[in-house]
C-alpha cells in the first residue's frame, strides 16, 4: 500500500456522514497514517449550526489530519472551479488510498477532486438501498451502484448488508465486514426510574409509531415509565404523545448534550421497519444501557454479544412485552448493558477499527504507481 516505512496516505472523502468520517480519521491518523478528509462545508448533521461542523473535526483529529471543504452548488460552473483547485492539491498529496463514504454521490464535484479511477479506490456502503420514507434521487442511487461496482475494496457494517451487495456486484470483489466505530462513553447506574430513549434521525422507517404503540402496553404494566424522543425529523401525531411521561426533544441533539440523555435511560429502542445497522446502537453501548431491537437487516448482529434483545418487526405487542422485560428487572438490564459495554471496551473502538481498516487496505489494494 505505501513504499517501506513511510506512513500510508489516506483521502478521507464524505458529504454526509462527517461524525463517521472524522472519528475514522483520527483513528487512522493516530494508527500513524497521514490523512486529509475531504468533504463538503456545510452543517446538515450538525443542526444547520454555522461552523459546527468543523469545530467537531477540529476537536477530533490531530494535526496528522489535514480538512479539505468543497462548498457552492454541483450545477454551477463557477463553483466547479474549486473542484478542480482541489483535485491540483490532492494529486501532489499523492494518496495511497482514495476512501469515499457512499455520501460522495450527493456531489459528484467530491468524486471529481479525489481522483477516482476504477478499482483503485475503497467504498463504504452503510445502507445498500435506501430507506422505507426517505427520499428518491435516481441519480444518486445510480451513482452508487456505479461506485460499488468500481470499487477495489467495499467495507460494509453488517453480514446482512454484504450479503445485499453479492446480489448484483462481482464475487470476487473483495467485501469486509468492519463493525462501525463506537465513540467514548462512561459506563454509569441505570436510573432509579424505568425510562426508554428513542435516539437519532426521526424517518418512517425508524418505527417511532410501533414504539408509540406499544406505550399504552407498557404503561398497563408499568404506570412509571417513561419515553424520551430525541433527533431531529417530522413526528407524526399520536395520542401517545400528549401523555405527560413522554417527552420530545425536537431538532438536532448538541454532541455536549448526548451523553446526559444516554445516562437518563434505562435502555434504548430501536424498533425499525428496515435497516442495514445503526449507528444508535453502537454509540450507546459504552454507557452499559441495553437495546431492544427489530429483526430486520444487521440489528440481530448488534445485539449477537448478549447486549439486547431482538423483537419482530412492527409488533407492538412483542416490543412492549420486550421492553416490560428489561424495565422491570434491573438485573437482566444491567447484564445486557454490560455485554455491550465489555464489546465496545475490547473491539469497538475507533482505534481498533482504524487499525481492521488499515489492515484491509494492505490485504486487498494493489499498491499504486
Amino acid at each position: 500500500m505505501s513504499d517501506g516505512d513511510r506512513a500510508p496516505r489516506i483521502l478521507l472523502a464524505c458529504d454526509f456522514h462527517r461524525h463517521y468520517c472524522t472519528m475514522l480519521a483520527g483513528g487512522l491518523e493516530r494508527a500513524g497514517a497521514e490523512v486529509v478528509l475531504l468533504t463538503r462545508d456545510h452543517d446538515l448533521e450538525f443542526g444547520g449550526v454555522p461552523g459546527a461542523a468543523m469545530e467537531f473535526t477540529r476537536e477530533v483529529v490531530g494535526p496528522g489530519v489535514t480538512v479539505k471543504t468543497l462548498g457552492g452548488r454541483v450545477r454551477s460552473p463557477r463553483d466547479w472551479r474549486r473542484a478542480l483547485a482541489l483535485r491540483r492539491e490532492l494529486k501532489r498529496f499523492r494518496p495511497d488510498v482514495v476512501h469515499l463514504q457512499d455520501s460522495v454521490g450527493n456531489d459528484v464535484r467530491l468524486l471529481f477532486a479525489a481522483g477516482v479511477h476504477r478499482r483503485r479506490f475503497v467504498l463504504t456502503v452503510h445502507d445498500s438501498a435506501r430507506h422505507p420514507g426517505d427520499g428518491e434521487f435516481p441519480f444518486v442511487a445510480r451513482l452508487n451502484r456505479v461506485l460499488e461496482l468500481g470499487a477495489g475494496l467495499i467495507f460494509v457494517h453488517a453480514e446482512s448488508v454484504e450479503q445485499e451487495l453479492r446480489e448484483f456486484i462481482s464475487p470476487k470483489l473483495p467485501v469486509v465486514v468492519i463493525p462501525h466505530g463506537i465513540d467514548p462513553g462512561e459506563a454509569t447506574p441505570l436510573p432509579q426510574e424505568p425510562s426508554i430513549l428513542f435516539f437519532g434521525r426521526i424517518s418512517y422507517y425508524k418505527g417511532l409509531d410501533v414504539l408509540l404503540d406499544a406505550m399504552e402496553a407498557i404503561w398497563g404494566q408499568l404506570p412509571a415509565a417513561t419515553l424520551t424522543i430525541a433527533g431531529e425529523g417530522e413526528i407524526e401525531p399520536h395520542p401517545a404523545l400528549s401523555d405527560p411521561r413522554v417527552t420530545v426533544h425536537a431538532g438536532h441533539v448538541p454532541e455536549a448534550d448526548v451523553p446526559a440523555l444516554f445516562r437518563a435511560a434505562s435502555c434504548v429502542a430501536l424498533p425499525y421497519r428496515e435497516a442495514s445497522q445503526s449507528g444508535v446502537g453502537s454509540r450507546i453501548k459504552p454507557y452499559a444501557r441495553p437495546l431492544v431491537v427489530a429483526a430486520v437487516g444487521g440489528l440481530p448482529e448488534l445485539v449477537s454479544d448478549g447486549s439486547g434483545i431482538v423483537v419482530p418487526a412492527e409488533d407492538p405487542a412483542a416490543l412492549a412485552e420486550a421492553l416490560v422485560s428489561v424495565l422491570a428487572d434491573r438485573g437482566l438490564a444491567t447484564r445486557l448493558g454490560e455485554a455491550g459495554a465489555a464489546t465496545a471496551a475490547r473491539e469497538g473502538s475507533w482505534d481498533t477499527v482504524a487499525g481492521e481498516t488499515l489492515a484491509a487496505y494492505r490485504e486487498h489494494l494493489v499498491p499504486r504507481g
